[in-house]
């Protein structure tokens, strides 16, 4: 009797099994279905486009869309500048970021808490909050319509989720390696740089990711703050591309898969310390 009650568990188990896995290819195929038909899409000629029969792959590639985007729509010139404010705001997030989160995470001096609970209700502020006072501040400095303008403005709304993600990292190292490291004759600004800096990558990278991603795929404060094509970003500029008397779907199709393909290279290079930085702070001690 053992052996048959068993057997019937063990083939439950497995039937168990390959539903969780056929349940997950399907959520998957759901997922990336969109992005697989906005590749095509890009690569397909117009006639496959606008069409009543279903393609499940492009009978013709061509790459007219894409040539005219970068040629006609000057891609590269808004490319450069979406990569340009995406890198400053990850270089300024990290410099205003991992002093103040190693201070509170490790030094922890008094009014911590405190500090940490009013940097999370920044958090719970919604970012269309800002842009009326971003934007009067901005003017009033005769930043309108540069990059300087989004940086700032970027900065100001991924710090306090970097920050909160970045301390509790920190607030997870052991605190004897500190205590080691000045009984060394270490000051805290030497055990930032040689103890914290190098065990908290991960995390580091973390935020990097989240601030890159935020600052790329922003609309509401890129369209507001610039308004010539010299300081437009690719979300901006995508969506000048929808005609006033009909869509180009093809050229619409390659300029949002040039908008989308560094996020995702972003998530294939950086998946590791993503996984690990979300993780790793989660565990005291």
């Amino acid at each position: 009797m053992k052996s048959k009650s068993n057997k019937i568990k063990h083939r439950g188990d497995k039937l168990r099994f390959v539903g969780i896995i056929l349940f997950n290819l399907v959520a998957l195929c759901i997922v990336l279905f969109p992005f697989y038909w906005l590749i095509t899409a890009s690569i397909k000629p117009d006639k496959y486009i606008i069409t009543n029969t279903f393609y499940l792959y492009p009978p013709e590639v061509t790459m007219d869309h894409f040539i005219t985007v970068f040629k006609f729509g000057n891609f590269l010139h808004i490319f450069m500048n979406s990569a340009k404010v995406a890198l400053s705001t990850v270089i300024c997030s990290l410099i205003a970021i991992v002093p103040a989160a190693y201070a509170l995470g490790v030094l922890r001096p008094k009014g911590t808490r405190f500090i940490s609970r009013f940097i999370l209700s920044l958090q719970m502020l919604p970012g269309i909050l800002m842009v009326i006072p971003l934007y009067l501040t901005l003017q009033k400095l005769g930043l309108i319509n540069t990059h300087l303008a989004l940086i700032i403005s970027y900065t100001t709304f991924t710090t306090p989720f970097c920050f909160l993600m970045l301390g509790s990292y920190y607030s997870s190292l052991p605190k004897e390696l500190f205590e080691s490291a000045k009984i060394d004759g270490c000051n805290s600004l030497q055990s930032l740089f040689k103890i914290a800096l190098p065990l908290t990558l991960p995390g580091m990278m973390t935020t990097a990711s989240y601030s890159f991603l935020q600052a790329w795929n922003d609309f509401l404060y890129a369209n507001t703050f610039t308004s010539t094509q010299k300081a437009r970003t690719l979300t901006v500029e995508v969506i000048r591309l929808i005609g006033v008397w009909g869509n180009k779907w093809g050229d619409l199709a390659a300029g949002a898969t040039v908008t989308v393909l560094p996020v995702i290279l972003v998530f294939l290079l950086a998946n590791k310390y993503i996984i690990s930085g979300l993780t790793a702070g989660a565990v005291k001690g």
